[in-house]
């Protein structure tokens, strides 16, 4: 099978780790995940916020999409944790898709620091253009640069 990735050269190709998924709900994390795999973009899944900040402090990501509500052992919100670490996280970006939607929920997750807020349910196309805003464009392309974490 054909595929124009076939004609680029190793060096021509973008690696980018996979966008990361945090969401307590299976539901959730698998609506999510398959947005995103329409959208031609990788990505893993964390269920707990403690699994998502070892992703994430290992540089195993730059881009977070995380349920509001999820909690990790460093404080009560997840998006928290991960945008006070500006210093060790400068490129981080966290867009928040929460079932959670009124106006103290998203005026918490702004005050929290993400760079994107998506109420679910949203349209795939709603969620799948800020994710190409705040990745820039670029899409996931497996290589030997990306590692699971365990």
């Amino acid at each position: 099978m054909y595929s124009p990735q076939h004609d680029r050269s190793p060096a021509d190709r973008l690696v980018m780790v996979p966008i990361l998924v945090v969401d307590g709900d299976p539901a959730g994390l698998a609506g999510t995940l398959h947005t995103l795999a329409l959208g031609g973009y990788g990505a893993v899944a964390e269920a707990t916020g403690d699994a998502a900040l070892r992703r994430v402090r290992h540089g195993l990501t730059r881009l977070v999409v995380s349920e509001l509500y999820v909690s990790c052992a460093e404080g009560p919100c997840v998006v928290t944790v991960l945008k006070a670490d500006r210093a060790r996280l400068p490129r981080l970006r966290v867009l928040v898709h929460t079932r959670h939607t009124s106006g103290a929920d998203a005026a918490w997750a702004l005050a929290a620091g993400c760079d994107a807020l998506v109420p679910m349910p949203a349209e795939p196309g709603v969620l799948l253009r800020e994710v190409r805003r705040l990745e820039g464009g670029r899409q996931y392309v497996p290589g030997p640069s990306v590692e699971t974490l365990r």
